[in-house]
């Protein structure tokens, strides 16, 4: 769902947040709009790279490495 298209009609400046699923996200394609536009944000709670054991430390992931996306955990996993 979020791809070329989707990302470019998006603002220069805008925050992108997603809060749904990690795999309606292209990796690549929001990678390079965070990399050819500097005011763009990303504030996001799900990759498509997160480990499903909650005991995985060895979690790497290029989008959530950037230094302009604020990831937070998926409390929808953490409530009853």
């Amino acid at each position: 769902m979020v791809n070329v298209d989707f990302l470019s009609k998006m603002k220069k400046d805008a925050m992108f947040i997603n809060t749904s699923r990690g795999e309606i996200v292209d990796d690549d394609v929001l990678l390079a709009k965070l990399e050819s536009c500097p005011e763009f944000w990303v504030g996001t709670d799900v990759y498509n790279t997160e480990p499903s054991d909650m005991e995985a430390d060895d979690f790497e992931d290029k989008i959530a490495q950037h230094p302009r996306v604020y990831g937070t955990h998926h409390c929808g996993a953490s409530t009853q």
